[in-house]
């Protein structure tokens, strides 16, 4: 352990436990692909005349497409063959449009690619996530991707995060989850990992054994920095 000081945040969090590698999920948190994601589902629920109702978009937060195609679907009275296929499409429209690093996230990722291997686990498909990663410049940082269909069940399921684990050659008690949403942070807990949690701005913080405003937090550069 290096002599820098563990910040109290993290020393009342994890004491002295220090990750052997680090999963990192990607939408919201990585890449600002959720207003990509909000700018799509925004235009196929006015487009289709979705009524969403309250709960809805706490639903819609970290969901696959396929969930979010079922939801909008009931909402509009369309099939979900039709909705499903509008989102792929205005996704990718509005992803044509850029896209942007998340503060902080290339940073960290440098400083803890140093320390121990990083994997990515997202809800996406592979190849799209494979795609989100290139185009933000990402991808070289991760060992290990998995995704909605390398897995038997995506998150909220455990699949995901105890598969990222065993690839990682670690026990899930020896890794480091980084999430954004509940759907996520739910994942993440419930495959045995560790947890940061860093809400998209306008949601609360899911349970987590520590939440940050940002990757930006310099005490988390400083706990990488201990280990």
């Amino acid at each position: 352990m290096s002599a820098t000081t563990i910040p109290a945040r993290f020393a009342e969090a994890f004491g002295e436990w220090t990750p052997r590698a680090i999963v990192f999920d990607c939408d919201g948190l990585l890449l600002d692909t959720e207003s990509v994601w909000q700018r799509t589902e925004d235009r196929v629920v006015a487009d289709h005349g979705a009524q969403l109702r309250e709960g809805d978009a706490d639903v819609l937060h970290g969901a696959t497409i396929e969930v979010a195609a079922e939801l909008i679907a009931r909402r509009s009275g369309h099939s979900e063959q039709e909705i499903l296929d509008d989102l792929h499409r205005v996704f990718a429209d509005e992803l044509g449009t850029g896209m942007r690093t998340m503060p902080g996230a290339p940073e960290i990722l440098a400083l803890a690619g140093e320390r121990v291997p990083l994997g990515c686990a997202s809800n996406s498909w592979l190849a799209s996530l494979e795609d989100k990663l290139v185009r933000g410049g990402l991808r070289e940082h991760f060992t290990v991707l998995e995704a909605s269909d390398t897995v038997a069940r995506p998150k909220p399921a455990p699949d995901m995060y105890a598969a990222a684990a065993r690839a990682l050659g670690a026990e899930p008690s020896e890794v480091l989850a980084f999430e954004d949403s509940g759907t996520g942070a739910q994942s993440a807990r419930d495959a045995g990992l560790r947890l940061i949690a860093v809400p998209t701005p306008g949601f609360s913080a899911p349970p987590a054994d520590l939440a940050l405003s940002s990757l930006t937090d310099p005490e988390l550069a400083q706990w990488i920095r201990t280990w």
